[in-house]
Protein backbone atom coordinates (compact mmCIF):
# COMPACT_ATOMS: atom_id res chain seq x y z
CA UNK A 1 0.00 0.00 0.00
CA UNK A 2 0.97 3.64 -0.87
CA UNK A 3 0.90 6.32 2.26
CA UNK A 4 -2.24 9.14 0.48
CA UNK A 5 -3.13 11.98 2.20
CA UNK A 6 -6.53 13.31 1.43
CA UNK A 7 -6.69 14.17 -1.80
CA UNK A 8 -4.62 11.27 -2.84
CA UNK A 9 -1.56 12.23 -3.36
CA UNK A 10 1.55 10.17 -2.26
CA UNK A 11 4.83 12.11 -1.54
CA UNK A 12 8.44 10.57 -1.68
CA UNK A 13 8.96 11.39 2.14
CA UNK A 14 5.36 9.45 3.28
CA UNK A 15 6.93 6.53 1.12
CA UNK A 16 9.93 6.68 3.03
CA UNK A 17 8.55 6.43 6.29
CA UNK A 18 6.40 3.47 5.24
CA UNK A 19 9.93 1.63 4.17
CA UNK A 20 9.15 2.08 -0.02
CA UNK A 21 12.44 3.30 -1.45
CA UNK A 22 13.67 5.33 -4.03
CA UNK A 23 14.29 2.66 -6.09
CA UNK A 24 10.54 1.28 -5.34
CA UNK A 25 8.73 4.44 -6.31
CA UNK A 26 10.91 4.47 -9.05
CA UNK A 27 9.78 1.11 -10.17
CA UNK A 28 6.23 2.10 -9.85
CA UNK A 29 6.53 4.77 -11.78
CA UNK A 30 7.96 2.62 -14.90
CA UNK A 31 5.59 -0.05 -14.41
CA UNK A 32 2.47 2.53 -14.17
CA UNK A 33 1.34 1.95 -10.94
CA UNK A 34 2.40 5.24 -9.92
CA UNK A 35 2.36 8.59 -12.46
CA UNK A 36 4.28 11.42 -11.63
CA UNK A 37 2.93 14.55 -10.64
CA UNK A 38 6.10 17.08 -9.91
CA UNK A 39 9.50 15.59 -8.36
CA UNK A 40 8.60 13.82 -5.12
CA UNK A 41 5.10 13.65 -5.90
CA UNK A 42 3.07 10.69 -7.12
CA UNK A 43 -0.67 9.66 -7.56
CA UNK A 44 -1.93 6.11 -8.14
CA UNK A 45 -2.56 5.85 -11.82
CA UNK A 46 -5.63 3.40 -11.44
CA UNK A 47 -7.20 6.29 -9.50
CA UNK A 48 -7.08 8.76 -12.00
CA UNK A 49 -9.78 9.12 -14.54
CA UNK A 50 -10.02 7.34 -18.27
CA UNK A 51 -10.30 10.81 -19.54
CA UNK A 52 -9.15 14.37 -18.97
CA UNK A 53 -6.01 12.89 -17.36
CA UNK A 54 -4.29 15.71 -17.81
CA UNK A 55 -6.47 17.93 -16.14
CA UNK A 56 -6.69 15.78 -13.53
CA UNK A 57 -3.28 15.46 -12.85
CA UNK A 58 -2.79 19.23 -13.29
CA UNK A 59 -5.88 19.60 -10.13
CA UNK A 60 -3.47 17.39 -8.15
CA UNK A 61 -0.16 19.14 -8.96
CA UNK A 62 -2.15 22.63 -7.93
CA UNK A 63 -3.76 20.93 -4.46
CA UNK A 64 0.02 19.27 -3.74
CA UNK A 65 1.76 22.57 -4.32
CA UNK A 66 -0.85 24.69 -2.15
CA UNK A 67 0.04 22.86 0.67
CA UNK A 68 3.48 23.83 0.46
CA UNK A 69 2.75 27.59 0.44
CA UNK A 70 0.98 30.25 2.65
CA UNK A 71 0.41 32.30 -1.23
CA UNK A 72 -3.22 31.62 -2.94
CA UNK A 73 -3.36 29.80 -6.19
CA UNK A 74 -4.51 32.08 -9.12
CA UNK A 75 -4.54 31.81 -12.96
CA UNK A 76 -5.16 28.23 -14.75
CA UNK A 77 -4.40 26.86 -10.99
CA UNK A 78 -7.20 28.89 -9.61
CA UNK A 79 -9.77 27.71 -12.59
CA UNK A 80 -8.49 24.12 -11.93
CA UNK A 81 -9.73 24.31 -8.29
CA UNK A 82 -13.02 25.94 -8.88
CA UNK A 83 -14.23 23.78 -12.14
CA UNK A 84 -13.88 26.14 -14.70
CA UNK A 85 -13.37 24.54 -18.07
CA UNK A 86 -10.78 26.34 -20.15
CA UNK A 87 -9.28 25.76 -23.97
CA UNK A 88 -6.41 25.14 -24.37
CA UNK A 89 -5.15 25.77 -20.55
CA UNK A 90 -1.21 26.16 -19.86
CA UNK A 91 -0.61 23.79 -17.44
CA UNK A 92 3.45 23.97 -17.33
CA UNK A 93 3.47 25.85 -13.91
CA UNK A 94 1.49 25.96 -10.64
CA UNK A 95 0.25 29.92 -10.44
CA UNK A 96 0.63 32.01 -7.17
CA UNK A 97 0.06 35.40 -6.38
CA UNK A 98 1.03 37.62 -3.38
CA UNK A 99 -0.75 40.78 -2.15
CA UNK A 100 2.32 43.31 -3.08
CA UNK A 101 3.01 44.58 -6.24
CA UNK A 102 6.16 44.00 -7.82
CA UNK A 103 8.75 41.11 -7.39
CA UNK A 104 6.58 38.25 -9.21
CA UNK A 105 8.97 35.12 -10.34
CA UNK A 106 8.65 32.51 -12.37
CA UNK A 107 10.29 29.11 -12.58
CA UNK A 108 10.09 25.71 -14.27
CA UNK A 109 7.17 24.26 -11.60
CA UNK A 110 5.95 27.76 -10.45
CA UNK A 111 4.81 31.06 -11.03
CA UNK A 112 4.47 33.59 -8.32
CA UNK A 113 2.25 37.22 -9.83
CA UNK A 114 2.18 39.88 -7.85
CA UNK A 115 -1.18 42.33 -6.90
CA UNK A 116 -3.28 39.96 -5.54
CA UNK A 117 -5.73 42.19 -3.02
CA UNK A 118 -7.08 40.28 -0.21
CA UNK A 119 -10.87 40.85 -1.06
CA UNK A 120 -10.10 38.66 -4.65
CA UNK A 121 -9.00 35.88 -2.12
CA UNK A 122 -12.18 33.28 -1.52
CA UNK A 123 -11.06 29.59 0.00
CA UNK A 124 -12.57 26.49 -1.93
CA UNK A 125 -12.28 23.23 -0.72
CA UNK A 126 -9.89 24.57 2.16
CA UNK A 127 -7.39 25.96 -0.50
CA UNK A 128 -6.95 29.72 -1.38
CA UNK A 129 -7.22 30.80 -4.35
CA UNK A 130 -8.37 33.80 -6.38
CA UNK A 131 -11.84 34.59 -6.92
CA UNK A 132 -14.05 33.19 -9.77
CA UNK A 133 -14.10 36.35 -11.02
CA UNK A 134 -11.02 37.35 -10.78
CA UNK A 135 -9.72 34.30 -11.55
CA UNK A 136 -12.41 34.51 -15.02
CA UNK A 137 -10.00 37.57 -16.16
CA UNK A 138 -6.87 37.01 -15.42
CA UNK A 139 -7.11 33.50 -17.90
CA UNK A 140 -9.31 35.40 -20.43
CA UNK A 141 -7.29 38.74 -20.36
CA UNK A 142 -4.72 38.69 -23.22
CA UNK A 143 -5.09 35.20 -25.21
CA UNK A 144 -7.17 34.00 -27.85
CA UNK A 145 -11.14 35.47 -28.38
CA UNK A 146 -11.69 31.70 -28.49
CA UNK A 147 -9.57 30.99 -25.27
CA UNK A 148 -11.56 34.23 -23.40
CA UNK A 149 -15.47 33.21 -24.61
CA UNK A 150 -14.71 29.94 -23.29
CA UNK A 151 -13.61 30.82 -19.84
CA UNK A 152 -16.47 33.56 -19.99
CA UNK A 153 -18.70 30.90 -21.18
CA UNK A 154 -17.56 28.10 -18.12
CA UNK A 155 -17.61 30.70 -15.73
CA UNK A 156 -21.40 32.16 -16.75
CA UNK A 157 -22.53 28.09 -16.10
CA UNK A 158 -20.56 27.94 -12.48
CA UNK A 159 -22.99 30.55 -11.28
CA UNK A 160 -21.15 34.07 -12.46
CA UNK A 161 -22.77 36.92 -13.71
CA UNK A 162 -22.15 39.21 -16.73
CA UNK A 163 -21.86 42.23 -14.31
CA UNK A 164 -19.80 40.49 -11.74
CA UNK A 165 -17.13 40.01 -14.25
CA UNK A 166 -17.49 43.63 -15.55
CA UNK A 167 -17.19 44.82 -12.60
CA UNK A 168 -13.81 42.82 -11.50
CA UNK A 169 -11.83 44.48 -15.21
CA UNK A 170 -13.22 47.78 -14.18
CA UNK A 171 -11.43 47.45 -10.90
CA UNK A 172 -8.03 47.47 -11.97
CA UNK A 173 -5.68 48.36 -15.38
CA UNK A 174 -5.97 44.72 -17.03
CA UNK A 175 -3.42 43.85 -20.36
CA UNK A 176 -5.74 42.16 -22.94
CA UNK A 177 -8.78 43.85 -21.47
CA UNK A 178 -10.35 44.35 -24.65
CA UNK A 179 -10.78 40.79 -25.75
CA UNK A 180 -12.52 39.74 -22.51
CA UNK A 181 -14.84 42.78 -23.14
CA UNK A 182 -15.50 40.97 -26.65
CA UNK A 183 -16.23 38.14 -25.23
CA UNK A 184 -18.79 39.12 -22.62
CA UNK A 185 -20.19 40.55 -25.69
CA UNK A 186 -20.86 37.15 -27.04
CA UNK A 187 -20.78 35.01 -23.71
CA UNK A 188 -23.34 32.51 -22.94
CA UNK A 189 -23.91 29.95 -20.35
CA UNK A 190 -25.54 27.64 -22.59
CA UNK A 191 -22.42 26.77 -24.17
CA UNK A 192 -21.49 23.36 -22.52
CA UNK A 193 -18.30 23.13 -22.90
CA UNK A 194 -14.57 24.85 -24.33
CA UNK A 195 -15.31 23.05 -27.61
CA UNK A 196 -18.66 24.52 -28.40
CA UNK A 197 -17.40 28.06 -27.59
CA UNK A 198 -14.43 27.37 -30.06
CA UNK A 199 -16.92 26.43 -32.51
CA UNK A 200 -19.04 29.71 -31.60
CA UNK A 201 -15.83 31.77 -31.43
CA UNK A 202 -15.02 30.81 -34.93
CA UNK A 203 -18.54 31.22 -36.33
CA UNK A 204 -18.59 35.39 -34.42
CA UNK A 205 -14.86 35.94 -35.87
CA UNK A 206 -16.17 34.47 -39.93
CA UNK A 207 -19.47 37.53 -39.06
CA UNK A 208 -21.70 34.01 -39.72
CA UNK A 209 -24.93 34.33 -38.54
CA UNK A 210 -25.13 33.29 -35.10
CA UNK A 211 -26.35 30.37 -33.54
CA UNK A 212 -28.92 29.64 -31.08
CA UNK A 213 -27.43 27.18 -28.70
CA UNK A 214 -29.29 24.11 -26.73
CA UNK A 215 -32.23 23.85 -28.93
CA UNK A 216 -35.12 21.85 -28.04
CA UNK A 217 -36.41 19.36 -30.81
CA UNK A 218 -39.53 16.62 -30.25
CA UNK A 219 -38.93 13.86 -31.99
CA UNK A 220 -41.45 11.54 -32.99
CA UNK A 221 -40.37 9.04 -31.35
CA UNK A 222 -41.35 10.89 -28.01
CA UNK A 223 -38.18 12.13 -27.11
CA UNK A 224 -36.69 15.45 -26.32
CA UNK A 225 -33.25 16.14 -27.65
CA UNK A 226 -31.24 19.31 -27.77
CA UNK A 227 -28.58 20.47 -30.13
CA UNK A 228 -25.60 22.55 -29.62
CA UNK A 229 -26.12 24.66 -32.12
CA UNK A 230 -29.73 25.41 -34.74
CA UNK A 231 -30.48 28.06 -36.74
CA UNK A 232 -33.87 27.71 -36.86
CA UNK A 233 -35.62 24.31 -38.48
CA UNK A 234 -33.15 25.04 -41.25
CA UNK A 235 -29.58 23.57 -40.15
CA UNK A 236 -29.05 22.34 -36.49
CA UNK A 237 -24.84 22.29 -35.68
CA UNK A 238 -23.17 19.49 -33.24
CA UNK A 239 -19.70 19.48 -31.88
CA UNK A 240 -18.29 15.81 -31.62
CA UNK A 241 -16.17 15.95 -28.41
CA UNK A 242 -14.90 12.84 -26.28
CA UNK A 243 -17.61 13.69 -23.54
CA UNK A 244 -20.61 12.84 -26.30
CA UNK A 245 -19.20 9.13 -26.79
CA UNK A 246 -16.53 8.81 -23.59
CA UNK A 247 -17.51 10.64 -20.43
CA UNK A 248 -21.18 10.98 -21.36
CA UNK A 249 -21.93 6.86 -21.78
CA UNK A 250 -24.81 5.28 -20.42
CA UNK A 251 -23.98 2.20 -18.02
CA UNK A 252 -23.85 -1.37 -19.33
CA UNK A 253 -23.12 1.16 -22.90
CA UNK A 254 -19.80 0.98 -25.25
CA UNK A 255 -18.07 3.66 -27.20
CA UNK A 256 -19.81 1.74 -30.31
CA UNK A 257 -23.19 1.51 -28.96
CA UNK A 258 -23.04 5.37 -28.35
CA UNK A 259 -21.88 6.24 -31.72
CA UNK A 260 -24.76 4.02 -32.96
CA UNK A 261 -27.24 5.74 -31.01
CA UNK A 262 -26.31 9.35 -32.27
CA UNK A 263 -26.02 8.19 -35.66
CA UNK A 264 -30.19 7.32 -35.12
CA UNK A 265 -30.41 10.69 -33.03
CA UNK A 266 -29.41 12.19 -36.15
CA UNK A 267 -31.61 10.47 -38.62
CA UNK A 268 -34.45 11.28 -36.80
CA UNK A 269 -33.84 14.59 -36.55
CA UNK A 270 -33.61 14.94 -39.97
CA UNK A 271 -37.10 14.32 -39.80
CA UNK A 272 -37.60 17.88 -38.61
CA UNK A 273 -34.59 20.19 -39.84
CA UNK A 274 -33.32 21.06 -43.35
CA UNK A 275 -29.51 19.78 -42.61
CA UNK A 276 -27.85 18.63 -39.54
CA UNK A 277 -23.87 19.42 -39.46
CA UNK A 278 -21.23 17.83 -37.46
CA UNK A 279 -17.91 18.87 -36.55
CA UNK A 280 -14.46 17.50 -34.38
CA UNK A 281 -11.54 19.32 -32.38
CA UNK A 282 -9.72 18.40 -35.81
CA UNK A 283 -11.97 20.44 -38.07
CA UNK A 284 -11.95 23.59 -35.51
CA UNK A 285 -7.80 22.91 -35.20
CA UNK A 286 -7.25 22.99 -39.04
CA UNK A 287 -10.00 26.01 -39.83
CA UNK A 288 -12.19 23.16 -41.97
CA UNK A 289 -15.43 23.46 -39.67
CA UNK A 290 -16.29 27.13 -41.47
CA UNK A 291 -16.01 26.31 -45.14
CA UNK A 292 -18.01 22.96 -44.45
CA UNK A 293 -20.35 25.87 -42.31
CA UNK A 294 -20.39 28.21 -44.89
CA UNK A 295 -21.19 26.07 -47.79
CA UNK A 296 -24.15 24.22 -45.35
CA UNK A 297 -25.57 27.98 -44.96
CA UNK A 298 -25.49 28.53 -48.53
CA UNK A 299 -27.66 25.72 -49.18
CA UNK A 300 -30.01 26.40 -46.55
CA UNK A 301 -30.73 29.23 -47.54
CA UNK A 302 -29.12 31.58 -44.65
CA UNK A 303 -26.58 33.55 -46.53
CA UNK A 304 -27.57 36.42 -48.21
Amino acid sequence: MWPTDEFGIIRKDAARDVGRSDRDVLRAVRSNELTLLEPGMYALTDSLPEYDVADAIYLLRCIAAAGESELALTHESAAAVHGLDLLAPDQARVHFAKERRGGGRSTRYRHVHSGLPDDSVVVVNGLLVSSLARTTVDVAAGRSFAQALAAVDGALRLGLTAAEIEAELSRRRVRGAAVVAAALRYADRRSANPGESWGRAQIIEARLPLPDLQCEFSLRDGRTVYTDYGWGDRLVGEFDGLRKYCRDLKPGQNTEDAVVAEKIREDRLRDLVGDVARWIHADLRSGAMIPMLKHRMERAGLLR
